[in-house]
């Protein structure tokens, strides 16, 4: 039985406007809502090494709003704990990302998707690359432990020369973690309305080790699929998900896996709201995890990073006798208890799952 939850997502789902790729729950203010549901939780969780503000863009909540809710949360912060926000560059300035510092924001995640101004307009991000750079320059005089820029290759109409510019930006900008996402065309999103059309899969996985070989080059540690970090910058938070750590999630849409439950609080803000005032927790779907999810959710997660999957508490994979071939075929390296992919099989880990495994 595992302990109280070390780590918590709150979700802020505020947005200016709808980019063209999102799918998430957009709506505004509900932070009396969300501290109910916090106080309402509270006996699930113990010390708190990680805090994530996700979204939309939290950053639209203004900062003493957002003190208010982390003065609540102060108390549980164990020492040393890592405080992420996301936030679009066109909505924070200098004074907002030294308030955000100053109550307690250890870690900024911007997001960029693209330094190219043509590749931007299709995803209709807000940003200019203008203000993505003043925005890491502002984040960076504020003082925050990490600063992090999200990207996005296999983006319709995106050239070799694009992702060159792109990688060129983004190590010129000195940040301590990059996030480098191929690009999901969602179902219910504007791009899947107006029939973009993404590359095929030889060009991505060209884009993909560019990606990886580029970042690498500079100095960053490729420690998950889609991150990269400067040595000791490396996302705890999302590496708690990745090790398949318990969590807390709290917001509309949140999802939460403590002590082998998972559930999803439902979408709609105004029921979300109307729930917490009327002292009852949030519509939820709940599901039992049993210990066949569970171990192959451990083998989905573990191959991820780059450290070694212990069998020992991951669990054999449905297909045991499948780790041979791949070690002859040079995807995966085992040792004792110990399988990792190697450097190979990292570009086709859905590939490598897929023969280890019923379904992920």
């Amino acid at each position: 039985m595992s302990g109280p939850a070390a780590h918590l997502y709150l979700h802020l789902p505020f947005c200016a406007a709808r980019c063209g790729y999102c799918a998430f729950v957009v709506e505004v203010g509900y932070a009396a809502a969300l501290r109910a549901e916090l106080a309402m939780e509270a006996g699930r969780l113990g010390p708190l090494s990680t805090v994530y503000l996700g979204g939309g863009t939290p950053t639209l909540m203004r900062p003493r709003r957002l003190r208010g809710i982390l003065d609540d949360l102060r108390p549980r912060l164990a020492d040393g704990a890592e405080v992420s926000i996301e936030a679009n560059p066109e909505t924070v300035d200098r004074e907002q990302l030294r308030e955000l510092r100053a109550i307690g924001i250890t870690r900024i995640s911007l997001g960029a998707q693209s330094f190219r101004p043509h590749l931007l307009a299709g995803l209709d991000r807000g940003a200019t690359p203008d203000q993505v750079r003043s925005a890491v320059a502002c984040a960076q005089d504020a003082g925050f432990a990490s600063v992090s820029v999200d990207l996005m290759f296999g983006v319709p109409g995106q050239s070799p020369e694009d992702l060159e510019a792109d990688l060129a930006e983004v190590v010129a900008l000195g940040v301590d973690h990059i996030s480098w996402y191929e690009l999901e065309i969602k179902e219910g999103t504007a791009l899947e309305r107006m029939g973009a059309e993404l590359p095929d899969e030889d060009r991505a996985a060209d884009a993909y080790e560019r990606v990886v070989e580029g970042l690498e080059a500079a100095g960053y540690r490729w420690y998950e699929t889609a991150n990269f970090a400067r040595p000791g910058h490396e996302c705890r938070h999302s590496l708690a998900y990745w090790s398949a750590a318990d969590y807390l999630g709290v917001g509309v849409g949140a999802v939460s896996t403590v002590a082998g439950r998972r559930w999803r609080n439902a979408p709609g803000v105004d029921r979300y709201i109307a729930a917490l005032e009327a002292g009852s927790a949030p519509r939820r779907d709940v599901e039992e995890l049993d210990t066949d999810t569970l171990r192959r959710e451990r083998w989905m997660l573990g191959l991820r990073v780059d450290r070694d999957l212990d069998t020992g508490w991951a669990g054999p994979p449905d297909h045991p006798e499948a780790l041979e071939r791949l070690e002859r075929g040079g995807l995966l390296r085992r040792a004792g208890t110990r399988v990792a992919l190697t450097r190979r099989g990292r570009f086709v880990q859905n590939a490598v799952l897929q023969e280890l495994m019923e379904y992920v």
